[in-house]
């Protein structure tokens, strides 16, 4: 079987004490923020092998544990957090430099939507029956270009965090000569900035977004119905 090693320069998208073995944490494949994870595929698995606390993935801060392993909700119940909101930007590649640079110009003001938007768009899904479309008719995408396009000057930049992560996977290939199981390791960094909105800020500034695009659409009675039933219950599990 061969080994290779291999860097991958993946596009922007929104880590051991001497002599002893390096504990190692595994991690889902390409976790995405909020509260909804992909879950790793058992041919590929991530693991932390070094981050900004140093060699191994043992020393990481508690709201960077929670997220690899897809509990927002529990960096949300950390004192700290009492009544917000907290959200994650994340960002991927080989250049460390470059993603240094993203994380220190992370504006909340100005990217902080684009993770609201994941998250709303995860709860309108969730909550409905059908496809969106068909659930919410016209109502489903509005919502979705008002959060797009809004802004949240209250939202805080509270931390950020670097890892650098390890994966092995077996490929299937017949472009590697002989033994088509070819294992490979590749290498990334990741950098996290975190950011919370007060719960009360960020809800007011939704159930406006949601009843302005409710104002200018004409459902059907069964979308009307399901519409009114995701506004009254939109902050249950969000």
């Amino acid at each position: 079987m061969k080994l290779l090693r291999a860097t991958f320069l993946l596009p922007f998208l929104f880590t051991a004490c001497a002599g002893q073995a390096p504990q190692r944490i595994i991690v889902p494949r390409d976790p995405v923020g909020a509260r909804f994870q992909e879950w790793v595929d058992p041919l590929e698995t991530w693991r932390i092998v070094e981050s900004q606390n140093g060699i191994g993935g043992t020393s990481l801060p508690r709201w960077v544990h929670y997220f690899y392993t897809g509990r927002i909700d529990m960096i949300e119940s950390m004192e700290r957090f009492d009544e917000r909101y907290v959200f994650i930007g994340r960002n991927q590649g080989s250049n460390f430099d470059a993603l240094r640079q993203w994380a220190e110009n992370f504006s909340p003001e100005q990217d902080l939507a684009r993770l609201i938007v994941h998250r709303v768009e995860r709860r309108l899904v969730t909550g409905a029956s059908l496809y969106p479309d068909d659930e919410y008719g016209d109502f489903f995408m509005r919502v979705i270009r008002k959060v797009s396009n809004g802004d949240f000057p209250d939202a805080a930049k509270e931390e950020m965090f670097w890892v650098r992560r390890e994966m092995v996977s077996i490929a299937y290939d017949e472009v590697y000569e002989g033994d088509p199981e070819t294992e490979i390791i590749s290498e990334r960094f990741e950098y996290l900035v975190l950011v919370s909105i007060g719960m009360e800020t960020l809800q007011s500034q939704l159930r406006q977004m949601i009843e302005q695009a409710r104002a200018v659409v004409s459902p059907t009675r069964d979308q009307a119905a399901a519409i009114g039933n995701i506004q009254q219950t939109f902050f249950e599990g969000f």
